[in-house]
């Protein structure tokens, strides 16, 4: 298998990146990614998490790429999204990138419906890195990112391990 599994792009928002880095799994999205972006607000929200030991793992991450955006995301963005989500759409959007990386379902909902981007979440960048080998399992992860205090729904735990086999 090659470095990287596609030759894809994504954009990641805030949740995806502290759920994975808890987890020690954050070098999965570029191991996955051509390229993985990353918004200045996206940053600006971790680099004020100065309660969140993953932060500075998450800013050092090699293959993840911090870019600002040209301008500001449209205020009807903004006022149905935190800053995050509306950058990532918004940075996609822009950069004519289709992969978005959002666990928030408001932001999936409208990053999809909306704005036509392809949206995966945390469980599907772990269930993608299954598929390609660079993972055993999906439910041990997904059990631990509950046990580290990020919301999974029993639902979606079942639906990723059924889809992986698990």
């Amino acid at each position: 298998m090659s470095e990287r599994a596609n030759q894809e792009t994504a954009v990641c928002n805030t949740g995806p990146l502290i759920a994975l880095a808890k987890i020690g799994q954050l070098g999965l999205l570029p191991r996955l990614f051509a390229q993985v972006m990353v918004p200045a607000g996206v940053m600006g929200e971790l680099s004020a998490a100065t309660r969140l030991p993953e932060a500075d793992i998450i800013l050092a991450t090699e293959g993840i790429e911090r870019v600002t955006l040209d301008r500001a995301p449209d205020p009807l963005l903004l006022s149905e999204l935190g800053c995050g989500e509306a950058e990532v759409i918004a940075l996609a959007v822009a950069r004519g990138i289709e992969r978005v990386i959002i666990d928030e379902r408001k932001g999936r909902r409208i990053a999809s419906l909306v704005y036509g981007l392809k949206v995966i979440g945390t469980g599907g960048v772990l269930l993608k890195g299954k598929r390609v080998h660079l993972l055993k399992a999906v439910r041990p992860l997904m059990e631990q990112m509950r046990a580290n205090g990020y919301y999974l729904s029993d639902r979606l735990i079942k639906q990723v391990a059924r889809e992986c086999g698990e």
